[in-house]
């Protein structure tokens, strides 16, 4: 019974890709506001970028991996035929 009111793993996660993609949301129109971009010197800048950079390799980690799609062994070797 108490695993039923445990979020699965995938809700979860999903709750973590919406946390991080508010954070990078909320970086993202400070980097487009004038007063605030003007108020903090470059190092600073670069470091917010390097925080987006950051994020966004974290966010990657907690999607849903999607199958690659298969390809006829054919599709390498180039030898598959169009006509």
């Amino acid at each position: 019974m108490l695993s039923t009111l445990e979020p699965t793993k995938e809700s979860h996660y999903e709750k973590i890709v919406e946390t991080v993609d508010s954070m990078l949301r909320d970086i993202d129109e400070l980097m487009e506001d004038p007063l605030f971009i003007n108020n903090i010197h470059g190092e600073q800048e670069l470091s917010l970028d390097q925080a987006i950079e950051l994020l966004s390799n974290i966010r990657v980690q907690f999607l849903p991996n999607l199958k690659a799609p298969e390809f006829p062994p054919g599709h390498e070797a180039a030898s598959i035929d169009v006509s």
